[in-house]
């Protein structure tokens, strides 16, 4: 009986981590592109295709839910959510007003180390699109703001974007694969011109670079969206 309590240990943590298996490969379907918006999420075939049990998935699809990826539908089926242009253009007015004001903060409170991360994720990003890489161009974007709002010392506004990064990630994968070699590599450059900023100690040219990175983000994501409909 006193061994009771540790012998059930192993099964709760097996549990969980089936589960959020379940809800990283369903996540990277979605923003991937893989499984498309609109398509459903029916139970049962999920359980097939990801060989775990009923309850990983209902809780990857609960997960996912909350992330804004997946939408119930009148009969409790799970569909691929989609991000609307209208939507997007609010995430991206977010993103304006937040991130600028993060890479100022970041020039005064970031460490030695978190700098060596963002120039390390700008290498990654430019490598990324020479290898014609989209996840990994998309990783490398996603590294750097989270080194950014990881040093900027906020955590609210951190806790903000992070509601948001599942969505952002999306929209990044989607203008990844529409985006031709030359435009991912001037969008190195520009993500380069930031870093410059922050090494060179400048919080406005910095917040000025962040803003124009971000408008211009937002124009070809609402011309990719355009298109789509």
């Amino acid at each position: 009986m006193d061994h009771s309590p540790n012998q059930s240990r192993p099964i709760v943590t097996q549990t969980t981590t089936r589960a959020q298996r379940s809800t990283r490969t369903l996540r990277d379907a979605i923003l991937t592109l893989r499984l498309a918006p609109g398509a459903r999420l029916v139970e049962r075939d999920l359980v097939t295709q990801l060989g775990v049990s009923r309850t990983g998935v209902r809780a990857a699809l609960q997960s996912l839910d909350a992330e804004g990826l997946v939408v119930r539908g009148r009969r409790g089926v799970f569909s691929v959510a989609a991000v609307s242009a209208e939507e997007a253009r609010q995430i991206y007015e977010v993103r304006a007003a937040l991130e600028p004001a993060m890479a100022r903060l970041f020039i005064e409170r970031a460490t030695a180390a978190q700098i060596a991360a963002l120039g390390a994720a700008v290498m990654h990003a430019e490598a990324a699109a020479r290898n014609l890489d989209a996840a990994a161009y998309v990783d490398a974007f996603g590294a750097f703001y989270a080194v950014l709002l990881a040093g900027s010392g906020n955590e609210v506004a951190r806790r903000i974007l992070n509601t948001l990064n599942a969505r952002i990630a999306y929209l990044r994968h989607l203008t990844t694969q529409r985006a031709p070699l030359a435009r991912q590599l001037r969008t190195v450059t520009l993500l380069r011109g930031i870093f410059a900023a922050v090494q060179a100690r400048a919080p406005m040219l910095a917040a000025r670079r962040c803003a124009a990175f971000v408008a211009r983000s937002a124009r070809f994501a609402l011309d990719v969206l355009a298109e789509s409909t």
